[in-house]
């Protein structure tokens, strides 16, 4: 029982950490009286849970069993294989370079990411923040893991 609270864990606190950010995102862009606030972030919240839950079930359980059968079910790999399932799979489906054909440009805030279908050393820079945010999401939800998980499923041992 205690292992699923862990996983239930692992996938509840990245979500909660997103929907923070997203709702002082959300304070900084409309003022505190808009009704529809929390509308939007109850909605961005489902989406957050939904996500992180099919993470942890299919990228997060898998990896822990495979951790666990090699008795290497330890805090630091538990951490880095948290943070590299979440920050692998934001990489490889926001690479910038993933259609270099198209010549496209785009620009954010005004400043230029991409010109003519290259990064531009802002864009590469967007590029490494997003796949450390979620990088660090993964590793906040290890260290829920870890620290929620019983001891004898720790090491690997029942």
């Amino acid at each position: 029982m205690k292992l699923l609270l862990a996983f239930i864990s692992a996938a509840a606190s990245p979500a909660l950490l997103m929907v923070i950010w997203y709702l002082y995102e959300q304070f900084q862009i409309f003022e505190v009286d808009d009704p529809y606030i929390w509308v939007r972030t109850g909605n961005f919240a489902v989406i957050c849970f939904f996500v992180s839950g099919a993470f942890v079930l299919l990228l997060g359980l898998p990896a822990y069993f495979l951790l666990r059968k090699f008795r290497l079910v330890r805090w630091w790999s538990t951490l880095v294989v948290g943070f590299s399932l979440a920050a692998i799979p934001m990489a490889i489906f926001t690479w910038p370079l993933k259609y270099p054909e198209l010549k496209t440009s785009a620009s954010v805030n005004g400043v230029q990411t991409m010109v003519d279908g290259v990064p531009t050393v802002a864009g590469w820079l967007q590029f490494t923040q997003g796949v450390l945010f979620l990088g660090v999401c993964g590793l906040v939800g290890a260290l829920a893991f870890w620290l929620t998980a019983p001891n004898k499923f720790r090491q690997g041992t029942q």
